[in-house]
């Protein structure tokens, strides 16, 4: 699933897919990723918590 979403993002960037990506990297990129789109999230509900 990681690879395929490493895939679709390269894509929507309008870079071509590479089909020879390490399935380690792809799952690493996707964990960082996730984590700081949680942390941003996080910080949103909170400054929208205190306004």
């Amino acid at each position: 699933m990681a690879q395929v979403r490493h895939q679709m993002r390269r894509i929507a960037r309008g870079s071509r897919p590479t089909p020879n990506t390490h399935p380690a990297f792809a799952l690493i990129s996707e964990q960082r990723k996730q984590r700081r789109a949680l942390r941003r999230r996080a910080w949103l509900s909170a400054a929208q918590g205190t306004a």
